[in-house]
């Protein structure tokens, strides 16, 4: 989760435009104060999706040039939904 930039990576906006993340969301992550913060709001939101939406987090990730969090959350994270 420290390696994850949630915010000036661009992934949010990135989330949102994939329609992961509803506006509410996306200004719910926005609102928190740290970096750290913000990857803990983002994986809680996440973790509620559906498969489908989860990897699109995982090409949003690609895309925001943050592969090595892709490598490292692939295989880690285990949402209910996924």
């Amino acid at each position: 989760m420290d390696t994850l930039d949630a915010k000036d990576s661009g992934l949010v906006d990135e989330l949102y435009q994939a329609e992961v993340l509803r506006a509410g969301e996306l200004e719910s992550v926005r609102a928190e104060v740290t970096l750290s913060e913000q990857n803990k709001k983002l994986l809680s939101v996440l973790c509620r999706k559906t498969k489908a939406e989860f990897h699109k987090f995982l090409d949003a990730l690609d895309k925001t040039r943050q592969q090595h969090v892709r490598k490292e959350i692939s295989g880690e994270v285990k949402c209910v939904s996924c």
